[in-house]
């Protein structure tokens, strides 16, 4: 199949679900925290972070998965876990039933995710992968805006109707039976033991990195402007949604971005992430702050895309799938440690401040920026 429009949507509709991760119950926290107010906030707020457990084994088994069997099946799969277990709260109420279907659904969000890639790899033409890659980003921003204000409107309605945004995905899952042909899993080049290679494993340190410092950014902008700016919280939704607007602007341009800068693009894209927290840091008011969310954002987008990228196209066709999962694993995790380390390096600063944050965040992107250079310099792109 090398039909493109077909791939774009089924990438827009991949996409489209990982954005509902990152939704995850964002909208209803504190309609849960009510529901349950038994259970302390950190157990609350596990909620949202316990999918990344099984995210990341996913994650690690999808290219055995991929060798076993087909594109389509896994894929479908992994569409069936996330819709199944997204759904089951609205039909049964508890809450052990909704920490089960959260810790389960990550199996299917870390199935779909690096199978993005794995689809672009083998169905989209040449010519047209690049942008393929900036529609990911494209199509996890419509994902996580429907998510938070579709799923807003239907929690307004009562909390177990929040769950119904995942009947999107059921359409999705017939829509790619429909598109995405049933392909044999292709056969595997033998090799003795562990096998990774050396630029995927850099990729991913460097992915790492990025996410750990990024994350500076989206667990402190709100206190910051709270502190700093004004106690509107309309002044958060705007900078959040100038950050969303920028991400998907570069995704839709990303292959224009990759023509012209090449191998620069990955270390402009870290460059812009530190550009954006100096401009939080030392521009006044809200024109720092949605200056800073632009920069953000355009980061974001531009370095998953080309990260992305640099990495299916330098692993085999049927290698897509396991490498993408192993860059995916090391996205996670730096987002995972972000908060705990980000906290005890601000503590150094004298407190654990979002101010102190956004300075490690700043010099943390220009030393990487000088690491990816050094990196990918002579990389062909």
């Amino acid at each position: 199949m090398k039909k493109n429009g077909s791939v774009a949507a089924i990438v827009m509709m991949m996409a489209f679900v990982i954005g509902l991760h990152i939704t995850g119950l964002v909208p209803v926290l504190s309609l849960v925290s009510e529901k349950y107010a038994d259970k302390s906030t950190s157990t609350i707020q596990l909620l949202q972070t316990i999918p990344y457990a099984l995210l990341i084994a996913a994650s690690l088994l999808v290219g055995k998965l991929s060798a076993l069997f087909s594109k389509k099946k896994v894929i479908l799969a992994g569409m069936l876990i996330v819709a199944v277990f997204g759904i089951i709260p609205f039909f049964f109420d508890g809450f052990n039933v909704l920490l089960c279907c959260r810790i389960l659904i990550g199996f299917g969000f870390g199935i779909v995710s690096p199978m993005i890639a794995a689809v672009i790899a083998e169905f989209a033409s040449d010519d047209k992968k690049a942008g393929m890659m900036g529609l990911i980003v494209v199509g996890m921003g419509i994902g996580a805006m429907i998510g938070n204000l579709l799923g807003g409107v239907l929690a307004g309605i009562g909390l177990r109707w929040f769950y119904l945004i995942y009947l999107f995905v059921f359409a999705w899952i017939i829509l790619i039976m429909i598109l995405l042909p049933d392909t044999q899993p292709e056969k595997k080049q033998e090799r003795k033991g562990f096998h990774i290679k050396p630029i995927v494993l850099a990729l991913s340190c460097m992915t790492l990195a990025h996410s750990l410092f990024f994350n500076a950014y989206g667990t402190n902008i709100s206190l910051y402007i709270s502190d700093r700016i004004t106690a509107d919280p309309a002044a958060s939704g705007i900078a959040t949604a100038v950050n969303s607007v920028f991400a998907m602007i570069v995704g839709l341009t990303f292959s224009k971005i990759l023509n012209r800068f090449k191998t620069l693009t990955l270390p402009a894209a870290v460059l812009s992430a530190a550009a954006g927290f100096a401009a939080i840091l030392w521009i006044p008011g809200m024109p720092g702050i949605l200056l800073g969310s632009a920069f953000c954002g355009a980061s974001l987008s531009c370095f998953s895309a080309a990260g992305a990228f640099m990495v299916t196209m330098s692993v085999d066709q049927d290698e897509a799938a396991g490498a993408n999962g192993i860059y995916g694993v090391f996205n996670s995790l730096g987002g995972l440690v972000a908060p705990l380390l980000l906290g005890r390096a601000a503590i150094l600063l004298g407190g654990n401040e979002p101010s102190n944050q956004f300075l490690i965040a700043l010099v943390g992107m220009l030393l990487l920026a000088v690491v990816v250079w050094l990196h990918v310099r002579n990389k062909p792109v």
